[in-house]
């Protein structure tokens, strides 16, 4: 099976002070607030073109390692819902180190996996595409 991946869906930074960054996102560039999932932390979701910006903040929820609830920052590729799990596979038998497995939040429905490349960066799978 061919990877299915048809682009970039968002990049998630950590912040330490996400009131302040919301002000800098949306006020100083412009960003639209979009609406978020409840994840149980503090954090905000931002149009930024077809793509979007996510923000956690980091201070709630790191770990002893230093690593934000695991995962810590990311970029996240998009992969049509009909093919995502057939493309997971085929990323995970090609080698890459899997992260955290592919589960679909109760909240909306969108599928997500988190992969590790070769050095250690985390690159999220989800179905949640670029906005048209």
């Amino acid at each position: 099976m061919a990877v299915g991946i048809a682009g970039y869906s968002h990049v998630a930074i950590c912040v330490h002070d996400q009131e302040r960054a919301h002000k800098f996102y949306t006020e100083v560039l412009g960003f639209e607030s979009l609406d978020r999932p409840d994840f149980g932390f503090p954090g905000g979701w931002y149009k930024v073109g077809n793509m979007q910006l996510h923000l956690m903040e980091a201070d709630e929820v790191l770990q002893e390692n230093g690593q934000f609830g695991g995962i810590g920052h990311h970029f996240a590729v998009y992969i049509p819902t009909e093919s995502f799990q057939e493309t997971f596979e085929a990323i995970r038998d090609r080698g890459a180190e899997v992260a955290m497995e592919p589960s679909q939040r109760d909240s909306d429905g969108v599928w997500a996996a988190f992969v590790k490349d070769t050095e250690g960066n985390v690159i999220e799978l989800t179905d949640m595409g670029p906005m048209g």
